[in-house]
């Protein structure tokens, strides 16, 4: 009887034993780096177009006075530096912004000629100057955020922020007047004393963040996002920002 048949069925049926290990040992392989992806360190960074709204509650005769600062609305553009960990679906980041410094500066001057006799001409000058300046010195936050799987590279996301901001608060104002009686000049004069606030608070706030990641490599996404963010309220001062975002976020 001749043996070779034997070892030959024996050497096929160990080569496909082997084959088949192999296939699922890759197979295994293969589940447990695709349940890993995504996951792992990463750094972003944005560039955010922000809409600030200011509104300040200045009480008694104050009120008039800082008309102008009561309730301000103006844009800054400013960059963002986040690094944070993907566990899969979920994401923690720790972020951080320094925004730009809103100013405001406005000098109005009036004069007024009277004659109470023809021998006597009166002239009154008036000159009122303000100038104020906010600014969100830094703002550091942490944000819980959830990406939903859509099985394609488009991964729209959500999450809440936890931000801890600086503020600094200026406002100067002066009032004077000048009286020139038949060319005799008096004045300078302050109508009131020179008011002058600065104020520099730090507070907690509280916001929300969304979005879309568009994966363009395994390790790199695209990112375009919204934020909002309440700062507290400052003393008489509340302050909330609503940002726009794009940016690229790199994993590790």
């Amino acid at each position: 009887m001749n043996p070779a048949p034997k070892k030959t069925l024996l050497f096929s049926s160990l080569l496909f034993s082997s084959l088949l290990f192999s296939s699922l040992l890759f197979s295994s392989a293969a589940q447990a780096a695709s349940e890993d992806n995504g996951r792992g360190p990463y750094v972003q960074a944005d560039l955010a177009y922000a809409y600030e709204h200011i509104t300040h509650d200045y009480p008694g005769d104050n009120a008039k006075v800082f008309d102008d600062y009561r309730d301000v609305k103006t844009h800054s553009t400013h960059p963002r530096l986040s690094v944070g960990y993907d566990f899969g679906n979920w994401r923690i980041a720790l972020d951080y912004a320094r925004y730009n410094t809103w100013r405001h500066g406005k000098h109005i001057h009036l004069e007024q000629t009277k004659n109470p006799t023809p021998s006597v001409t009166a002239k009154l000058e008036a000159d009122h100057t303000d100038k104020g300046t906010f600014k969100a010195e830094s703002n550091y936050g942490i944000s819980a955020i959830y990406d939903f799987d859509t099985g394609t590279r488009f991964k729209p996301y959500a999450g809440i922020r936890v931000g801890l901001g600086k503020i600094r608060h200026s406002i100067a104002v002066e009032d004077q007047q000048t009286i020139t009686v038949n060319n005799i000049k008096r004045g300078p004069t302050n109508v009131h004393p020179p008011l002058h606030e600065s104020h520099s608070i730090r507070r907690v706030g509280f916001g929300a963040v969304a979005g879309v990641g568009i994966d363009i490599t395994p390790n790199l996404t695209l990112d375009t996002g919204y934020r909002y963010h309440y700062w507290g309220h400052l003393e008489n001062t509340r302050f909330k920002t609503h940002e726009a975002s794009l940016g690229v976020r790199y994993r590790f």
